[in-house]
């Protein structure tokens, strides 16, 4: 439905085995969302690939707490001395899976999910306005799904000279999924549920078939998926 592509997408294992997982979604006029969005992916493959090895979860955790300060920066820094850049930005969601244990990552609206005894988990949560609403009872569940004011963000990446993403320590899954709102702004959790633990595919068939559904509703928005198996 788009002519342009403002998803990139990293999926990155460095030389002592662990692996991060990344999905961002731009933002901004012109090119500006998928050249912020591109060069969040590239800047964490360069600096994952060299990374580690990781003495422990925390400090796994301290690692992409200050790359994505650093990274922000990068961004921003781009925004405001290129005029084709201005107000460009992007949001990332991802999971980070090392020997010491698992995190989420999230600043925006992507999101991360996890898979487990037939169940799905959401690992993270949204940082738009509406969802701040929710949580603060001013508007009802129901009432979220529809909100003019719904894909409002309150924090992205490249927006600000400094940035406050969410890491947190998750227990292993089964499956990861870290998508951007294309899939999981369309779809019912239930189908992404039952397409991600079908028997006999494999996770670039399911993958295949998370982007037909979100097709099948409309495909209004790009749509990126990646699944990881623990």
């Amino acid at each position: 439905m788009r002519d342009k592509n403002q998803d990139s997408y990293l999926a990155v294992e460095n030389q002592y085995g662990d692996f991060l997982a990344l999905v961002a979604d731009g933002i901004g006029g012109g090119k500006a969302g998928e050249v912020a969005s591109g060069e969040l992916v590239k800047y964490f493959n360069e600096v994952f690939k060299e990374c580690g090895p990781f003495d422990s979860l925390d400090n796994a955790i301290d690692f992409m707490n200050y790359h994505l300060q650093k990274c922000n920066e990068y961004i921003f820094d781009m925004s405001m001395s290129n005029d084709d850049y201005a107000g460009m930005g992007t949001t990332v969601s991802g999971i980070l899976i090392t020997s010491k244990g698992c995190a989420s990552i999230n600043c925006g609206d992507s999101r991360t999910y996890g898979f487990i005894d037939n169940k799905i988990i959401k690992l993270t949560e949204d940082h738009t306005l509406v969802n701040q609403m929710l949580a603060k009872g001013q508007i009802s569940y129901e009432e979220s799904l529809n909100h003019p004011k719904r894909h409002y963000l309150t924090k992205a990446m490249g927006i600000f000279d400094s940035i406050s993403a969410d890491i947190h320590k998750v227990k292993d899954m089964d499956y990861y999924l870290c998508c951007s709102d294309g899939l999981h702004g369309y779809c019912d959790i239930e189908e992404i549920r039952d397409i991600i633990f079908a028997d006999g595919k494999s996770l670039n068939d399911k993958c295949v078939d998370l982007k037909d559904l979100a097709l099948m509703k409309g495909g209004f928005d790009n749509i990126t998926a990646v699944l990881v198996k623990k």
